[in-house]
């Protein structure tokens, strides 16, 4: 203890000497100099170590800290100025917690959201760079993107056209996320499509599948076809066609449009090929018999 004393004093005689101004001078510099050493220096060591972990709990960590450290240490080099020049600290801080209270009320949903964000945070649901579906922005906009950033108050995600969308943390922790990366196994899709009564469902089903075998990025046997009404269940009407379903399994969700789109081409010019009728409307139907009579 004599020789921590011993090494300190000059330290303590050359800090009394300083006056007020010097002092606060003195303090504000070692607080970003500290700041900066633990934001590029530590953090980022920590960082390295994070990544190689398989746990992205510590990734997070990390994260939150980086966004609350710049706020600890504004207000502990304002509480420490304070008090270096004689300002009573303890009233200001009861001050502060009745203006917070009030600030509180009036800024609820900004708290929600921060309060949101470290739920996000911990609950891990989406982590960043996961592919999630999202409420699309535009009737011609996509509705699937990729986690930019997760903040304390808003998470960024951009949209498949490119687009960035801010989401309020708080409302997005209120709702069903659908994160189609946070597990590893491959994803099912499905596609409709009728045919007409007279189409024979032996062929169907084989047309069907010689044209979504020949699409890439669709696991090798693990297509299905099956028959899933002979009515419209939304309209309420009958149509003059049987309704298939065909259902595969894809090697990376992110292709689920392109795939999807090559697996109708296909359907379709198969059925041109083999000449199985498509369904059509009743409607349609009589004024198409009415044109030919």
């Amino acid at each position: 203890m004599d020789i921590l004393s011993t090494l300190t004093q000059p330290i303590n005689i050359f800090w009394v000497g300083l006056g007020s101004l010097e002092k606060s001078i003195a303090i504000i510099v070692l607080c970003i100099a500290t700041f900066y050493f633990l934001r590029y220096f530590v953090i980022r060591r920590l960082e390295r170590l994070t990544a190689h972990t398989e746990n992205d709990l510590d990734d997070r960590l990390i994260h939150f800290i980086k966004q609350f450290l710049w706020v600890a240490f504004f207000v502990g080099t304002l509480v420490w100025v304070l008090k270096t020049n004689g300002i009573a600290v303890s009233p200001i801080l009861a001050g502060a917690g009745i203006f917070g209270v009030a600030v509180g009320f009036a800024a609820k949903e900004t708290i929600a959201d921060i309060l949101s964000g470290i739920f996000l945070i911990v609950d891990r649901p989406i982590r960043i760079g996961d592919r999630v579906t999202i409420d699309k922005i535009g009737k011609h906009w996509g509705g699937w993107g990729d986690v930019i950033d997760i903040g304390l108050r808003r998470t960024i995600i951009r949209n498949t056209d490119g687009v960035i969308v801010n989401y309020p943390n708080s409302l997005l922790s209120s709702g069903i996320i659908k994160n189609f990366s946070i597990d590893p196994k491959p994803v099912r899709a499905r596609v409709r499509f009728q045919v007409d009564y007279s189409a024979d469902p032996n062929s169907v089903r084989k047309t069907v599948l010689s044209a979504i075998n020949k699409v890439e990025g669709i696991v090798p046997e693990t297509t299905t076809i099956v028959i899933r009404s002979m009515w419209d269940d939304d309209l309420g009407h009958q149509l003059s066609g049987v309704l298939y379903e065909a259902r595969y399994i894809l090697e990376d969700v992110t292709q689920r449009t392109n795939i999807r789109s090559k697996v109708l081409e296909n359907i379709i010019l198969g059925f041109q090929e083999q000449k199985i009728p498509m369904a059509s409307h009743p409607v349609n139907i009589v004024k198409q018999n009415i044109i030919n009579q």
